[in-house]
């Protein structure tokens, strides 16, 4: 009897030491979904994905700014943890022997002059997407012999510097010149300037039910399992906060998106169930100002479609128009855009608590808005009949109300003019004396909502 407890013992004691050495240091392929603030480079399609006997008319695109750092705050929070780390104990910790000694000689070297700048990873990032479109839409896109013309290609950019810079290089990388006059969006234009959006008399209800949503899932068995798991592999007695465990989150996820082929150290803390479980989180947070369940999407959303729809529309009647029409934006722009469109629309809502039965959503931020998250729209010319395919991160979407992806454009014309033609659907706001008082007030309630989404931008 002695005998087989001084065995089990053993053996217990060699599962810990195997569990432990378990390290993410030395993981060869590490999970890299890390929902909006994802690589684009580790989910994009980067395919082939021309059409056979068509000719593209125009090509439209809405992209979000490549990858860049964190915000104010979250470099704040960020640089915090080197202080956390120093009170890691190795003795208690159950963290592997390489994970802890790059916790503990881990540095960080942002400090808020760098915040929400676009970093090396994000010119990458549109420079290289510009290279595959330019390669794809030849027929388009190698017309011009080096020279932009802004009545050729449309583009505006939404003022934000990293903005202001992906459109930079993605024109830089299309065309072979620095376009440096990119124009801005006005204060005043809904198309991508969403936070202005006005008429909105019930914004603060929307915020309420959506922050509801977000805090119970935050208490739910789920979360509360992932602070007590974070908590006890760092070999802490009292659980950490959660934001905390956010800031680390953002410290792994960052410089991930930075480095795609990086093992930032503080992913060692977090199982791929953790990283799920705070992805879920992050989606219901979009899924409720954002997507579906915000129940004026499609008023938000409008404008921008309205754009795709009367370019397309004007392109297919022969009408003078662009080639190209270019915006660079926000992951705002593009998840409301999504839900406008009617894409990555589950059967089911999501809620916090039913994050198990969600599992395979196709709301999922991971892969509708990494850094450089795109929408692309193609109008084509096929054997004398106007076709239209809509992308998502370059990927062809199926749209579900007809079953293709290479749609007949009436089809498509017919879908959206309810949407295009109502009266509220507008470019622009008016900005007579009679709604300005009404439109500040209910910006105050938008704006507070946004500030709550500052990890989109």
């Amino acid at each position: 009897m002695k005998f087989f407890a001084f065995a089990l013992s053993l053996l217990l004691m060699n599962y810990a030491k195997c569990q432990k050495n378990q390290c993410y240091q030395l993981t060869k392929n590490p999970y890299s979904l890390f929902a909006s603030k994802s690589a684009y480079s580790s989910l994009s399609a980067n395919q082939n994905y021309t059409n056979q006997n068509c000719r593209t008319l125009q090509l439209w695109m809405l992209s979000r700014h490549g990858t860049r750092n964190p915000e104010e705050h979250q470099i704040e929070n960020i640089s915090k943890l080197t202080e956390l780390a120093k009170k890691i104990s190795i003795e208690n910790s159950n963290l592997c022997q390489e994970d802890i000694e790059e916790i503990k000689k881990w540095a960080y070297n942002l400090n808020k002059n760098d915040s929400c700048m676009l970093n090396s990873q994000g010119v990458r990032d549109l420079s290289s997407l510009g290279i595959r479109l330019k390669n794809v839409y030849r027929d388009i896109l190698y017309t011009f012999n080096d020279t932009f013309n802004p009545m050729t290609y449309k583009v505006l950019s939404s003022p934000k510097a990293r903005c202001v810079d992906s459109a930079f290089y993605f024109l830089r990388s299309v065309f072979n010149v620095n376009v440096t006059d990119i124009p801005l969006r006005h204060e005043d234009d809904f198309r991508i300037n969403i936070s202005k959006y006005k008429n909105i008399s019930n914004y603060d209800d929307l915020e309420e039910s959506g922050v509801e949503e977000m805090k119970k899932f935050e208490n739910s068995i789920h979360m509360q399992q992932l602070i007590t798991r974070v908590t006890k592999i760092l070999g802490f007695e009292s659980n950490l906060k959660i934001e905390t465990i956010k800031s680390m989150y953002d410290a792994c996820r960052f410089e991930k998106a930075l480095n795609i082929n990086s093992h930032p150290a503080w992913c060692a803390i977090f199982t791929q169930e953790d990283l799920k479980v705070l992805e879920y989180r992050e989606d219901l947070q979009h899924y409720y100002f954002l997507g579906y369940g915000n129940s004026i999407i499609k008023r938000i959303s409008c404008p921008i479609i309205k754009d795709l729809i009367t370019n397309f529309r004007q392109k297919s009647q022969g009408l003078p128009g662009p080639k190209g029409v270019f915006y660079f934006a926000h992951s705002s722009n593009v998840l409301s855009t999504i839900a406008g469109l009617g894409f990555a629309n589950d059967s089911s809502r999501l809620l916090s608590s039913n994050y198990e039965e969600m599992q395979n959503r196709k709301w999922r931020s991971s892969y509708l808005d990494p850094f450089a998250s795109n929408i692309i729209a193609a109008l084509y010319e096929c054997d004398g009949d106007h076709k239209v395919t809509f992308y998502v991160n370059e990927i062809p979407m199926v749209v579900e109300k007809y079953g293709c992806t290479l749609c007949p454009w009436e089809k498509i014309e017919k879908m959206f003019d309810p949407i295009v033609s109502s009266s509220s659907c507008s470019f622009y706001q008016s900005t007579s004396s009679a709604t300005l008082i009404l439109n500040a007030i209910t910006l105050v309630f938008f704006i507070c909502s946004m500030n709550i989404l500052t990890s989109l931008y």
